[in-house]
């Protein structure tokens, strides 16, 4: 029988002074959360281009959904529960 371990009664000792040396370069996204918010997002961004209908507003958020679609698309063609997002090299 194996002899167990006993668990950390903190782990601030083992932590302590330790900082990342480099901020996250990539984010795991739920695939139907981010599909949620991208919809309603459309979906406000659709009601505002009715309010600004034949104003100069009107061309920009028509350019904002045509882009926010694109992303939808391609999140919704992806497969699996999660859509892993990474940082673009500078």
């Amino acid at each position: 029988m194996r002899k167990r371990t006993p668990p950390f009664r903190s782990v601030d000792p083992l932590v302590e002074g330790l900082e990342p040396t480099r901020p996250a370069e990539a984010l795991l996204v739920q695939r139907t959360g981010l599909i949620r918010i991208l919809r309603n997002s459309l979906g406000e961004l659709h009601d505002h281009r009715r309010q600004v209908a034949g104003a100069p507003a009107e061309a920009e958020t028509v350019r904002e959904i045509k882009y926010w679609e694109e992303v939808l698309a391609w999140v919704q063609s992806q497969y699996g529960p999660d859509v892993i997002l990474i940082r673009r090299a500078l």
